[in-house]
């Protein structure tokens, strides 16, 4: 006595190609919905450093430093005004 199976081959296939495609948009779903961490103060300094470094503008040390606290306190700012709206919503 031979059993045939309820699934054919192509079928057994497009639903694994179906599930797989539904798994990938669910975990991609939930890595948009998690928030962006707020990087700290520390952290933007160094980069904004790193950076105005880089550019070899000419600027002195102090200078530099100024402009990236200036930039640092902007983005956190920013930053935290966005965190907020993402969570009224």
């Amino acid at each position: 006595m031979i059993i045939k199976p309820h699934w054919s081959e192509s079928s057994l296939w497009s639903a694994l190609l179906l599930a797989g495609i539904c798994a990938v948009a669910v975990e991609v779903h939930a890595d948009e919905a998690a928030p962006k961490p707020v990087a700290t103060k520390h952290q933007m300094m160094k980069e904004c450093m790193a950076k105005q470094k880089a550019s070899d503008a000419g600027l002195s040390k102090e200078q530099m430093k100024k402009n990236c606290r200036d930039v640092t306190e902007t983005e956190r700012e920013n930053a935290k005004a966005e965190q907020k709206s993402a969570e009224q919503r």
